[in-house]
């Protein structure tokens, strides 16, 4: 929502259709906005199913009470309003959607069927259709009035039901985020990272989409912007690390349970990312005629990465299944079968050129393509040696000695290179991948080393660029400094037992950062860059904070102390994990 009170971007009935309010990128967009409305005082809450806000309207200070909820198989957008007491004032609402690739709505009346789908208008007030203009008048008193504009949906209800509508929303939230346990370090940063992922996914399949934004700049004015709106294995896998780690096995299920619809019939995940039904991800295009973010283009839809090749996505997955099992969490067939397939296709794959984790557009012998198949590997031998014993694994094993070999061949000066064939080798934040899964003991004395070339090459305050800016790498401009992996020099740090280090990094990020997190920053100004909110960037920040609270525990009780707390935290979410939970993570 925009200072003025506007909602500027939404998406219905899925995070993937066409937007149908969209002024985020292009001023003359249609948008949702109560006329002459000032914002006062927000909510400071980043993410969740409503919004409160108080505004200047018509004299009088007026609430407001916004919210996303499903209605039926649609989606639907509730804005609420009642004043804070004093004399009645009317209020007028104006409504324009759809014409981002597509006609725009016209409306007759508060119904228009020129879009994908139908919209209407339901609740409270008195309609009038100007073309592509639908202006609501109230008369708003003490007690809420409003509407909801349905999107997929054949259910009308009236106010009553859209305050029980949002006001169960909430309950239901504030449930889900009582029964989360919270780290040591910073728990309303690791609360935030649930509220976030809650909102990023898509209730009908369990998909959690990387952003559910399209198209902000990385670069303003550049060509750095990119179609977020779709699940890479990479986020899906992060979804059930952090639920797990925060005691939300329920929710972690419904996360693996999406991965299983992903899995074809070589039992291995279906390309790096797909759309929120689990199908393949459009190619990328663009859209033309919307001006973009600050002037930039083009505006995209689709994703050019979908056919991409990225080894440490799969591992990822292998090592969120781990948390989930070591977390209490059960290890069904399924979970177990797509482990395997993982763990073989890991062994057999060829030594070839990939795009990687930053899906570079032009493949090469990416160095944390085997720090991904070694993940892979190493967890799945830990996963067969407590849960499927009698599992064959001496391949596995050879295999995974092959991989850590390779990549610790390639360091030079305390430094991994971004790929094998470098002639000129780089600093990639990548590189502590290494550390923070343990291809690199913390008692290895290259570990500390590693970490502090990486932050001494990449740091711009507290952040870290994911490699040197600047370079050749396809687009234009100059991206910022990396969230995801700035977080990550947070758990690399607290990896190695620099304890003080990694606290004092992550006190100065979750000092200057707001709590709603985009994917990068630029480091002069802090103002945010790319797609917002980013999963990935909650999501490594509720991991680094657990790495903090273990860092911890080593650093003042020792391994033991260290192990005593884990197996203790195990058996008491174990305990906590009931098949009556809720499922739903939406």
């Amino acid at each position: 929502m925009q200072p003025t009170g506007v909602i500027d971007w939404w998406c219905a009935p899925r995070f993937d259709s066409p937007p149908l309010l969209w002024s985020l990128l292009d001023p003359a967009g249609p948008s949702a906005q109560w006329m002459g409305a000032r914002v006062v005082d927000v909510d400071d809450t980043p993410a969740g199913p409503t919004a409160h806000t108080v505004v200047r309207l018509a004299g009088a200070s007026v609430e407001l009470w916004d919210g996303l909820v499903a209605i039926g198989a649609g989606s639907a957008l509730v804005r609420l309003v009642r004043t804070s007491g004093g004399t009645p004032v009317d209020a007028c609402h104006r409504l324009s959607a759809g014409g981002f690739d597509g006609p725009a709505a016209t409306w007759p009346g508060p119904r228009s069927e020129c879009l994908h789908d139908t919209i209407v208008v339901a609740g409270d007030g008195r309609h009038d259709g100007q073309g592509q203009r639908l202006s609501t008048r109230l008369a708003v008193g003490e007690e809420w009035t409003g509407f909801a504009i349905l999107c997929g949906t054949d259910v009308t209800p009236d106010v009553h039901d859209l305050v029980e509508l949002l006001g169960a929303a909430e309950t239901e939230a504030a449930q889900h985020l009582s029964r989360t346990r919270l780290p040591k370090h910073y728990p309303e940063r690791a609360a935030d990272a649930i509220r976030v992922l809650r909102a990023c996914t898509y209730s009908s399949t369990g998909a959690v989409v990387a952003s559910p934004t399209t198209s902000l700049p990385e670069s303003p004015g550049a060509d750095r912007q990119f179609d977020y709106r779709y699940t890479w294995l990479r986020d899906a896998a992060l979804a059930v690390s952090v639920a797990s780690l925060l005691g939300r096995h329920a929710t972690a299920r419904t996360y693996l349970q999406f991965l299983h619809r992903c899995v074809g019939g070589d039992g291995l995940p279906a390309g790096p990312l797909v759309d929120v039904a689990g199908r393949p991800v459009p190619e990328e295009r663009n859209v033309n005629g919307v001006e973009g973010w600050a002037g930039s283009r083009p505006v995209r839809v689709g994703n050019g990465a979908t056919g991409q090749i990225q080894y440490d996505a799969l591992g990822m997955v292998v090592e969120a299944i781990s948390v989930h099992v070591q977390t209490g969490g059960p290890l069904d067939h399924p979970t177990w079968a797509m482990v395997q397939a993982i763990a073989n296709h890991a062994t057999s794959s060829p030594d070839r050129p990939t795009s990687g984790i930053w899906e570079l557009r032009d493949e090469r012998r990416l160095v944390s393509a085997d720090i991904g198949r070694w993940l892979a590997l190493d967890r799945a031998i830990w996963i067969a040696r407590g849960w499927r014993p009698l599992t064959p694994r001496r391949h596995w094993k050879a295999r995974r000695a092959e991989l850590r070999d390779r990549v610790l061949a390639s360091m030079a000066n305390d430094r991994l290179p971004q790929a094998y064939d470098d002639e000129s080798p780089k600093a990639d934040a990548s590189a502590l991948m290494a550390v923070i899964f343990g291809l690199l003991s913390r008692r290895d004395p290259r570990s500390g080393r590693l970490v502090e070339a990486i932050i001494a090459d990449l740091s711009a305050g507290p952040f870290l660029y994911r490699y040197e800016p600047g370079g050749d790498d396809g687009f234009d401009g100059v991206e910022g400094a990396f969230l995801p992996t700035s977080w990550w020099a947070v758990s690399a740090l607290a990896a190695v037992g620099e304890v003080d280090q990694a606290r004092a990094r992550a006190a100065e990020l979750c000092r200057v950062l707001p709590r709603l997190l985009s994917e990068e920053i630029d480091p002069a100004t802090l103002a945010g860059l790319g797609n917002v909110p980013l999963v990935w960037s909650h999501a490594e920040a509720a991991r680094a904070f657990y790495l903090l609270d273990a860092a911890e525990r080593r650093r003042r009780y020792g391994a033991a102390g260290l192990w005593a707390w884990r197996l203790a935290r195990y058996l008491k979410l174990r305990k906590s994990s009931r098949p009556d939970e809720s499922s739903s993570p939406a």
